[in-house]
């Protein structure tokens, strides 16, 4: 979701490229059905991992299961972006990120703060509605600059929202399901990395050009999806874990092959 100058000729059966945005993958390198075959596949990591948040949500609120479906569609426009390099798929990844994050923002803050929440949900919906509107109907640079404003704004507040989550939680003595915000941070972390060196240094490390130092791509764009999305994971467990904490639900927390988080009644 960044750009990258788009150096890549190959077309398949999508033809010319017209999204806002080409990334550092060759186009068609594998398959003439799939413009970006690694981006496209590694997005299924945000279908797998929303679903999980979806089904193991114990919390008896709806915006959870929500959130987790929000993510899951994330990445089913994910892969269709990637897939096709179209302006139109490319919509269908990038709005529902701004969905996603205006529901994760919509559950922290009501839960957190004594907001009126008919008031809240109305203002935020509104808000939503207008920069879907708004990065749809612009194009190139601005499109671009206009959703990384947008949807980085209030990942930088859902940041903020977590880390009091994590605060409260060691408050209460569960400093093990605190622990939760650096694992996921660290992982965001990681993720921006990656996805910065493959937006910013495409040509010294996509194993084609005269001046990449490396012999192959290591499709890092693709890890950046498998990173943020177990990034996202964990944060979403902290949530979960801190709305339990708030409203006396008893619950405990277990890794599945001792890596994924996953919450669960007691």
């Amino acid at each position: 979701m960044a750009p990258v100058a788009a150096t890549n000729i190959a077309t398949g059966i999508w033809g010319d490229v017209t999204s806002s945005v080409d990334w550092c993958e060759e186009n068609y390198e594998w398959t003439p059905f799939i413009a970006e075959f690694f981006n496209s596949w590694s997005s299924l990591a945000m279908v797998v991992l929303g679903e999980a948040c979806a089904r193991m949500n114990t919390t008896g609120n709806s915006a959870f299961t929500l959130l987790g479906r929000a993510i899951t569609v994330v990445g089913i426009g994910s892969w269709l972006f990637h897939a096709t390099l179209k302006y139109s798929t490319q919509m269908t990844d990038e709005l529902p990120m701004l969905w996603a994050i205006s529901i994760a923002c919509y559950i922290a803050i009501t839960m957190q703060y004594n907001v009126n929440r008919l008031v809240f949900r109305n203002a935020l919906t509104l808000w939503t509605l207008l920069v879907t509107l708004l990065t749809a109907g612009f194009g190139g640079k601005v499109q671009f600059l206009l959703f990384q404003f947008s949807f980085n704004g209030l990942s930088l507040v859902m940041g903020y929202l977590c880390w009091r989550g994590k605060k409260d939680l060691e408050f209460a003595r569960m400093g093990h399901v605190a622990d939760l915000f650096a694992a996921g941070i660290k992982l965001y972390l990681a993720a921006a990395v990656v996805w910065l060196t493959d937006t910013n240094l495409c040509e010294y490390i996509n194993g084609r050009d005269s001046k990449s130092v490396l012999p192959v791509n290591l499709q890092l764009h693709a890890w950046w999806h498998v990173l943020a999305s177990l990034g996202l994971v964990y944060l979403v467990v902290l949530l979960m874990g801190h709305y339990c904490l708030l409203k006396d639900i008893p619950f405990k927390l277990k890794y599945v092959c001792g890596v994924f988080p996953r919450i669960s009644a007691e």
